[in-house]
């Protein structure tokens, strides 16, 4: 089943204004403010009472916010996965508008999500080089775990020191990998050094 931005979490009409919502109303409905006389936000449309006339039922999609909510979404998305998720309810949002012949509305998310995308892949090939660097130096460690591991007295383990100490200038820049070395090498003199005394 498709999900709209509401049924999504997406947006949360408790949270925007409703000073915002009143305005933007009154606009739709081409009408001066004083002319609404209640207004209540409900989960899916808004109840919308006129002065001396009946209640009104408005759609969220009717108003600008809807729109201005949708963007701010895509613009929050910080990885492609993110981006296809929104994306795909944006789809069944643009069926509404479609069937309320509105197409034209929904050209400023196309457009957003397009340069977000763009935006994401130009990031995405940036950080390659590092995320590469980034899974050598896990590799490097989980390699030396091993063979640390194997390494059964304290004169075999200083004897790995320099040639870790060596190595480890290649991930100088990944102090995460570096630190948690250490803290292997230590960890392991200490164990092999209890089990001594």
């Amino acid at each position: 089943m498709s999900q709209n931005l509401i049924t999504a979490g997406v947006i949360d009409p408790r949270q925007i204004p409703l000073d915002q919502i009143r305005q933007q109303v009154a606009s739709f409905l081409k009408i001066p403010l004083q002319q609404i006389e209640h207004i209540e936000c409900w989960q899916h449309q808004i109840w919308v009472k006129l002065v001396e006339s009946r209640a009104k039922f408005i759609s969220y999609r009717s108003l600008p916010l809807w729109i201005d909510q949708g963007l701010t979404t895509i613009l929050r998305c910080t990885n492609r996965p993110e981006l296809d998720r929104i994306g795909e309810i944006l789809r069944a949002e643009r069926d509404w508008y479609e069937e309320n012949e509105m197409p034209q509305a929904v050209q400023p998310w196309r457009e957003a999500w397009a340069k977000q995308a763009q935006q994401l892949r130009e990031e995405d090939e940036r950080l390659q080089p590092f995320r590469a660097h980034q899974q050598a130096g896990v590799e490097w460690y989980a390699a030396w775990e091993r063979i640390l591991r194997c390494c059964q007295d304290c004169a075999g383990l200083k004897h790995l020191a320099p040639e870790i100490q060596r190595q480890s200038q290649e991930f100088i820049d990944l102090p995460d990998v570096t630190e948690a070395m250490q803290r292997l090498w230590s960890d392991r003199w200490k164990e092999l050094s209890e089990a001594i005394a």
